[in-house]
């Protein structure tokens, strides 16, 4: 089992004219001393003894070595319920790679965090990152010419229910609606159905 200790920023997070190249946290301080990296972004100790894990949306157990690496960011993590995390969203993660590998020539896979109205992780009496309420994830498989053959959805209420519901695409977007201002709209074209032939 790999430890991965390097923490990737986005520089542009940091400050709009620095290029758009991920950085290892340790070597963009040094580049920029002074510069405070966390006055946009979450950062590494806003997770120290914060009782929650930093839950990948982009799993990395989705990438092949050295992409997952990419993963790591703190762009890509949220505050996730480790018993959550570790146990019942692991274990769906785990089954999504399994059935990628196995009925999938390519995987569409979108994922994402409902923000919780006003539940923080809170350093030095600063609100510093956003304890999400759910997390969720659809994908979409297809064949070799592109035609779709699978799809789905799941969320999780984020606490130690430790509990996966799986949904259909139109579930998973009736779901997303009730917590937009806005149109949510087709998670993938044409719902990831078959377009019948004429």
């Amino acid at each position: 089992l790999g430890v991965v200790t390097a923490v990737y920023f986005p520089s542009q997070l940091v400050n709009i004219t620095w290029g758009a190249e991920m950085k290892d946290g340790y070597w963009l301080g040094k580049d920029h001393p002074g510069v405070y990296l966390g006055e946009r972004q979450a950062l590494n100790e806003d997770y120290t003894h914060s009782g929650f894990d930093r839950g990948h949306l982009n799993p990395n157990g989705h990438h092949a070595v050295p992409s997952r690496n990419a993963t790591f960011t703190l762009t890509n993590v949220v505050p996730q319920n480790p018993k959550l995390n570790q146990n019942a969203w692991a274990r769906h993660e785990s089954q999504l790679t399994d059935l990628f590998k196995a009925q999938c020539a390519q995987a569409y896979v979108l994922v994402g965090a409902i923000p919780s109205t006003d539940n923080w992780i809170v350093k030095d009496n600063v609100r510093r990152v956003n304890i999400p309420e759910y997390i969720w994830n659809a994908y979409c498989c297809v064949d070799n010419n592109g035609e779709p053959v699978r799809s789905g959805g799941a969320t999780a209420l984020n606490t130690e229910q430790n509990r996966v519901d799986q949904r259909s695409l139109l579930e998973l977007n009736g779901f997303l609606q009730q917590y937009s201002n806005a149109p949510v709209g087709e998670l993938f074209h044409n719902n990831c159905q078959a377009v019948p032939e004429e």
